[in-house]
Parts: C-alpha cells; sequence; structure tokens
C-alpha cells in the first residue's frame, strides 16, 4: 500500500473514532477507491482532502450533512481544507466509488434545469444599470438585499464578489464566492452526482453555470489547480457546446498558466475589444494535442 493511502486510512479511522461511532464505512470506500482508481490515491497532493471527501460522502449517504448535520465547513476544518473543496472532490470520489458505468450511463441521463427566477434577475439587471452601480458601498448593501430575495440566484454573488476585491475587503471576497459555489453545487446536486447535461441553452441555467465557472477561475488563480480543472472538466462534460468557454481554461491550466487572467492576457485584441478568436481557437487546438489524455473526448466530438 501507498504512503497516502496509509495516511488517508489513518485519518478515516480517527475520524470516524472520534465521530462516527468506529463505522467501517468510510474505509470500505477507501478500499473501493482504492480498487476502482488506485492513481487517485497514489496521486493526490493533499491526502486530507481526499479522506474529507470520502467522510463528507459518507455523511450525505446517511443523511448526516447539512442543516442540523456536520457542514461540508466542519469537516473541513477537521482536516485542514476548505468546505467548498470538499463538496467538489466529492463529485470526483463518488464518480469512481459508485463505478465509471453508473456515471456513463445513456440511458437515465441526469439534466438539470432551474427554476423561473425572473423577478429577482429583474431587480439584479435594474440594480447593474442604476446610477447607485457606481457607489461600491451603496452596491454591496444592494447586492447583500438581492441575495436575501433569492438565495440560489448566483449572478448577485459574483457582482458582489467583485465590489468586495474594490472595497479591499478580500475575507468577504473569498467568503461569498465560497457560498455561492456551495450554493450552487446543493442545488444541482443529485445524490453526489453533478448534472450529465446542465444546458447553456436553457437561461435559467446560466446564473448558475456562471457561478460555478467564476468559481474555479477564483481558485485557479489562488493554485488549487486540481479541484479547478475538475470543475471546468463538470462544465464541459455537461454542454458539450461549451458556451462558457471551460475548454480553454482546461488546457491553459494543463499548459502551466496561473490563472485565467494570465493565459488570455496572450490573446487581447490590438483594438481593444475583448480576445482575438481567430488566435485563441489556433492556440487552443494545437496545446491540446499534447493534452488528447484530458480533453480528447471532446476533440472528437468534433470529428
Amino acid at each position: 500500500m501507498t504512503d497516502n493511502y496509509k495516511t488517508i486510512e489513518h485519518q478515516l479511522r480517527k475520524y470516524s473514532f472520534e465521530f462516527l461511532k468506529v463505522s467501517p464505512e468510510p474505509l470500505n470506500m477507501l478500499e473501493t477507491l482504492n480498487k476502482n482508481n488506485p492513481q487517485m490515491i497514489q496521486d493526490a497532493q493533499k491526502p486530507n482532502l481526499l479522506a474529507g471527501a470520502i467522510v463528507y460522502i459518507y455523511l450525505k449517504r446517511n443523511n448526516l450533512n447539512g442543516r442540523g448535520g456536520i457542514t461540508a465547513k466542519s469537516v473541513g476544518e477537521y482536516f485542514d481544507v476548505k468546505g467548498s473543496a470538499i463538496t467538489q472532490k466529492a463529485f470526483d470520489v463518488e464518480f469512481w466509488l459508485e463505478g465509471r458505468a453508473k456515471h456513463l450511463r445513456t440511458d437515465e441521463p441526469y439534466e438539470f434545469i432551474d427554476k423561473d427566477r425572473f423577478e429577482v434577475n429583474e431587480l439584479y439587471w435594474e440594480f447593474i444599470e442604476s446610477p447607485e452601480a457606481d457607489d461600491v458601498k451603496k452596491s454591496i448593501k444592494a447586492l447583500k438585499g438581492i441575495v436575501k430575495k433569492d438565495a440560489d440566484y448566483f449572478d448577485p454573488y459574483i457582482t458582489l464578489h467583485e465590489y468586495h476585491l474594490m472595497d479591499r475587503d478580500f475575507k468577504n471576497a473569498i467568503k461569498i464566492m465560497e457560498e455561492g459555489f456551495k450554493r450552487a453545487i446543493d442545488l444541482i446536486d443529485n445524490n453526489g452526482r453533478f448534472p450529465d447535461e446542465l444546458p447553456w441553452g436553457f437561461i435559467e441555467n446560466r446564473h448558475i453555470i456562471r457561478m460555478i465557472f467564476n468559481y474555479g477561475m477564483f481558485i485557479w488563480a489562488n493554485e488549487d489547480k486540481d479541484i479547478a480543472l475538475n470543475i471546468f472538466m463538470e462544465l464541459l462534460k455537461s454542454n458539450h457546446n461549451d458556451n462558457i468557454g471551460a475548454r480553454y481554461s482546461i488546457v491553459a491550466i494543463l499548459e502551466g498558466f496561473g490563472s485565467q487572467e494570465e493565459y488570455e492576457e496572450q490573446f487581447e485584441s490590438k483594438n481593444g475589444m475583448g480576445l482575438d478568436g481567430m488566435a485563441l481557437e489556433e492556440w487552443f487546438y494545437k496545446a491540446a494535442q499534447k493534452h488528447k489524455n484530458v480533453i480528447g473526448w471532446w476533440l472528437n466530438l468534433e470529428d
């Protein structure tokens, strides 16, 4: 057994002894994961994150998580990782715990389409177009009010993050992004399963996709590249048309760029009108050839 396996096993035994009445289920999950994808354990840069994800899956399966139970945040604090990282890693781990066949089955695709949030969407855009949007303090107050009206409408979270950065309130800038991402994942979650289809074509879904994508950019810039890569892969798998541009971010991470901003800088158009689309496409298809083990399945869709 690898050192990582032993480390995770020890952490699971310790947590189980302290909180789960010595339940063997987390250890059984570790054995299953080692059988189905030993490479995930061997290559884990943060074994404690993998242990935390296994614990969180156990809690979800036994209805011990969420309100009134043990939250992802508290699990993260125990294993010294972010609660949002636990939530995202759980998707990846559960994929292998249950076997690829279950998640890749074609007879029962899981499609998510959000409900119409017309009223709060109107409030948000009225704010964006108002003079109030030029005042940082007033904007933060207004956006918090919109979030209170509907905490599962996510465009205000993204904009609040930007205003908090303008206000140099970095603590709340981080907090609002993590809260938005967690709520977005909880909204679309189906027993630990990310949607097979989260179509951009339904306007109702776009605020969710933007929230998840922006969180991916945020943690990428903060050096959690593995989790960012998983997030972008989930978005691409659930929307092959890739209107949000996850494929570019995937290849940019694999090419070693440190952030979305860093890789986009090389494609800024000379006229200052956004990115040079032709140069971006040329770079993408050339670079993607080096990473077919990760992105090849998507390239084959175009053939």
